[in-house]
């Protein structure tokens, strides 16, 4: 079977283990996530995060206290006529109409990240393992990003958020995909050891 195709197998997979998902239960998971990250981001940081989509785990209690304790948070914006994503700073959550594909973004008036180096990049996905794997949504959105950035720098952690039932024994890979430093669930804290 080609990559390919089990990277389709699994996003369908893990699609029904978050569809089949209680709602409370997936609350829960992101409000613990939320409190671990907390705590392991140090206060004043620099942080490229995301609005979750329904299909992530929910990180809006993280992105929330943030904020209101004087962190800077930059969020992915998909713009110009090829969607490249590209991060723009959040002053607070009231205040991020939807994108073109309906997800809430920071204004285009907001400052963009650029080149500037950030703490921590904080990476959804659709599942990851414990050595790092990430697979995305299909799109090469992140992907694209973070082979960009990481050229540009290279020290900056990646850290990929999931909710548990996301977490893979092996997650397919190819060249272009990036991995990442550290998977966190609400029950897991894997550093990743090259």
């Amino acid at each position: 079977m080609h990559i390919s195709e089990e990277k389709k197998i699994m996003r369908q997979e893990i699609k029904k283990r978050i569809d089949d998902m209680d709602t409370n239960a997936r609350r829960a998971e992101g409000r613990s996530l939320s409190r671990i990250l907390l705590k392991k981001i140090p206060e004043g940081s620099t942080i490229c995060a995301y609005f979750p989509l329904k299909s992530e785990v929910d990180i809006q209690l993280l992105l929330k206290e943030l904020l209101e304790r004087g962190d800077t948070v930059y969020l992915p914006v998909f713009a110009g006529p090829d969607k490249k994503m590209i991060y723009r700073k959040a002053e607070n959550l009231h205040n991020l109409p939807p994108g073109d594909f309906r997800i809430p973004e920071p204004p285009k008036t907001a400052e963009e990240l650029g080149d500037k180096q950030v703490d921590i990049v904080l990476v959804p996905g659709r599942a990851f393992d414990k050595k790092g794997n990430r697979l995305g949504r299909g799109s090469g959105g992140y992907d694209t990003w973070l082979e960009w950035y990481k050229k540009h720098h290279p020290q900056t952690p990646l850290w990929g958020t999931c909710l548990q039932c996301q977490l893979m024994i092996d997650v397919p890979m190819e060249a272009h995909d990036i991995p990442m430093d550290i998977v966190i669930t609400a029950n897991d804290w894997i550093e990743v050891t090259s």
